[in-house]
């Protein structure tokens, strides 16, 4: 095991020093995750690190990467000791109470990009640090942009978020799904990464997830699928004839919730597969029961 202490204090020597701590409380890559805590604790690029490995670090940056490794060694996000993550290539604030966004999500803006007629109203559902409302003002910004969470604390670093990237036209709303709305024009898009995971398999979780990220943000009764079910019963007053929702799916949720959608609602569903094979994005469209339906009238 590293000591407490390493034997000197170059960036070279500590950076060692933290990947080798790393690597022995079972992190999958302590050299990267290493670098960028002494990043996030220096300001400076990873490249830095090395065009200055023999440069001497102060004692109060020595203390808090220390500090960083320990927290990092004890499975915290290390989104969460940095305070921040990328998605769709913006930096967005994270801390705790705050689902951190996976790049899986980012599946979600590509397809939205996509639509023809490009939507012009938006509602992110369960936006959490706003990383979707977000992404999608800057891929869609003649759309206005409706995002609504429960947590207060999620607002807040959506609110902070969408102020660092100037996207202040976003208007958020605290509120139960679709329960914050009030006179809303109807929406030509409804996106939500719902919580989606079993309470069972809690225990199977990563301690990163299951120790740190807020449990409201992760799980969902009737085997993970509560909140599909929901939207898709509270959707259509809030959406356009021909509007559509697009869900992140969990793993091996595909096959279900097709089954789903074509025997208990009035919709059809189209699923996309992530990076991994895995069936990720639900688009969802209503399904006309009238040959004379039109769109909104």
């Amino acid at each position: 095991m590293p000591s407490v202490k390493s034997k000197e204090n170059t960036l070279t020597s500590l950076l060692r020093w933290g990947e080798a701590f790393l690597r022995e409380r079972g992190i999958d890559a302590p050299r990267l995750e290493a670098e960028l805590l002494f990043c996030s604790v220096l300001s400076v690029r990873r490249i830095d690190l090395y065009l200055r490995s023999d440069q001497a670090v102060a004692p109060r940056e020595e203390t808090l990467f220390r500090e960083r490794l320990l927290r990092r060694g004890a499975r915290e996000p290390i989104q969460y000791i940095m305070g921040e993550v990328e998605f769709c290539g913006a930096p967005l604030f994270v801390e705790p109470g705050v689902f951190i966004p996976r790049p899986e999500t980012e599946l979600i803006v590509e397809l939205a990009r996509r639509l023809l007629p490009a939507p012009r109203r938006i509602l992110d559902l369960c936006t959490g640090s706003g990383a979707l409302a977000l992404a999608l003002a800057k891929a869609l910004p003649a759309a206005e942009i409706v995002a609504t969470d429960c947590s207060e604390t999620a607002l807040k670093v959506a609110q902070k978020n969408a102020a660092r990237h100037g996207s202040l036209h976003i208007v958020f709303l605290r509120g139960d799904l679709f329960e914050p709305l009030r006179n809303e024009a109807p929406f030509d898009l409804i996106v939500c990464n719902p919580p989606y995971i079993p309470q069972k398999d809690q225990a199977d979780l990563q301690p990163e997830v299951r120790d740190y990220e807020p449990p409201v943000a992760l799980f969902a009764p009737e085997e993970g699928t509560s909140f599909y079910r929901r939207i898709l019963r509270e959707a259509p007053p809030f959406l356009t004839s021909r509007g559509r929702i697009l869900f992140e799916l969990g793993k091996g949720q595909g096959a279900w919730f097709q089954t789903f959608v074509r025997e208990e609602t009035n919709f059809s569903a189209t699923l996309t597969l992530d990076l991994a094979g895995v069936e990720r994005i639900a688009a969802c469209e209503r399904v006309p029961t009238d040959p004379t339906w039109d769109c909104d009238g």
